[in-house]
């Protein structure tokens, strides 16, 4: 008797695990299949069914995410000197030159230092050996480009500025003119945008 109740318990647990795991199965492949499941558009996805709202919410996040991308720039700051020997007689080129990269918005500032002399001229070109036939941006003092501003309110410095936008990767190059000959530093500033997405 004591067997047969055993046997009973095995027989009937078996039964019951039989059944719950065939109901699980029957129930998963009812519920999880999100195709099956019916969605109310409420958000203009054109979906009908949950699998197809959810795509179409992936699809719409990337496209956001992709506009989002061909708007932001990368700013990079620009700055640096350079020691050089000075001419009294010529505007020359100073050996400076400064990189700015493809597809970007460029500003830069170049200041002249006061140690032998002043810089009468500062000047900022395309090319190290054409000169005044490559300008880009000068400066003279007494000349300033936007004022007549005098030597006393520059405090006998002088800079000269240039801001551009660069379709393909660009240098520059510094030139000066200083009243005495000797070695000099120039200083430059600014800062190149970079579009992040190209």
């Amino acid at each position: 008797m004591k067997k047969l109740k055993e046997s009973t318990k095995i027989i009937l647990g078996m039964a019951v695990g039989l059944v719950l795991s065939t109901a699980s199965y029957v129930l998963a492949q009812t519920l999880i299949n999100s195709k099956d499941v019916v969605y109310e558009d409420n958000s203009n996805l054109m979906a009908d069914n949950v699998q197809d709202a959810i795509d179409g919410t992936c699809s719409k996040i990337d496209t956001r995410l992709s506009d989002i991308e061909d708007k932001l720039y990368t700013v990079k700051k620009i700055n640096g000197s350079k020691v050089f020997t000075s001419s009294n007689t010529t505007l020359s080129y100073t050996g400076l030159s400064i990189e700015l990269p493809a597809k970007s918005y460029c500003s830069i500032t170049l200041n002249s230092s006061y140690t032998y002399g002043y810089a009468t001229t500062l000047m900022l070109t395309d090319s190290a050996t054409a000169g005044f036939s490559s300008r880009v941006a000068s400066n003279t003092l007494g000349k300033p480009d936007d004022s007549n501003v005098g030597p006393e309110v520059l405090n006998w410095s002088i800079s000269v500025s240039y801001s551009t936008y660069t379709e393909k990767a660009t240098t520059i190059y510094a030139w000066a003119k200083y009243t005495d000959v000797g070695n000099n530093t120039l200083y430059y500033d600014g800062f190149c945008a970079t579009k992040y997405k190209q």
